[in-house]
């Protein structure tokens, strides 16, 4: 079976399966973000955006998030009974990872990429650092109410070596219903602070709840 395959990689190419996954959700999530939510043009689709978020969520997946969800997380809080281990672990991830690693690296790749050369470039990091810091306690809210239930599922129900690639499906599942939900811009500004990712969650585009 292709689940059952796919497992198999996973378990022998955990990083790679990783980074195919979340580089691949960032691939199709900000494409549908431009054709969906945004309804640009086919002439004005931007497929270099596109592809700066998927090398983004490649990375992402291959390195950290592997690395935090199916090697580290796992080992934190072994004493605790399983189920406040579980709620620890995605509290953990909430409220560490997301808020301090992840959304600063985010901001500042999604400022670069949205570039359009009227401000000066060496301002980025500067702008991105600004939204950063006024978006930080509603994106840490809009964290924990998303990514705290979806890392409940995956601390509890996903082996290890696959918990990034289940974690790249439920973020995209999150995009899917947001946007059927919410009108054009709120999407676009809760998609950013949402995440995950993954975490988590996030469909790239746009611009943080209260951030923009």
């Amino acid at each position: 079976m292709p689940l059952g395959r796919f497992s198999a990689f996973a378990r022998r190419y955990t990083a790679i399966a990783g980074g195919l996954t979340l580089g691949g959700r960032y691939l199709v999530g900000d494409t549908f973000t431009q054709m969906v939510i945004e309804r640009v043009d086919r002439k004005d689709y931007s497929p270099r955006r596109s592809v700066c978020f998927m090398v983004f969520g490649s990375i992402m997946g291959a390195g950290p998030m592997t690395w935090w969800f199916a090697r580290f997380l796992p080992t934190c809080y072994t004493s605790l009974p399983r189920w406040p281990a579980i709620v620890a672990r995605s509290l953990t991830d909430c409220w560490t990872l997301m808020p301090f690693f992840y959304f600063p690296i985010f901001y500042q790749v999604k400022e670069a990429v949205h570039w359009d050369g009227v401000m000066p470039m060496q301002k980025i990091p500067v702008v991105a650092w600004e939204k950063y810091k006024t978006g930080f306690f509603s994106d840490l809210k809009s964290t924990t109410q998303v990514c705290f239930p979806m890392n409940m599922i995956l601390f509890s129900s996903v082996p290890d070596h696959v918990r990034v690639p289940a974690m790249s499906v439920l973020g995209f599942v999150w995009v899917l219903s947001l946007s059927m939900r919410r009108g054009k811009q709120q999407t676009l500004e809760e998609i950013d602070g949402a995440k995950h990712a993954t975490g988590e969650l996030i469909a790239a585009g746009g611009a943080s709840s209260d951030s923009s």
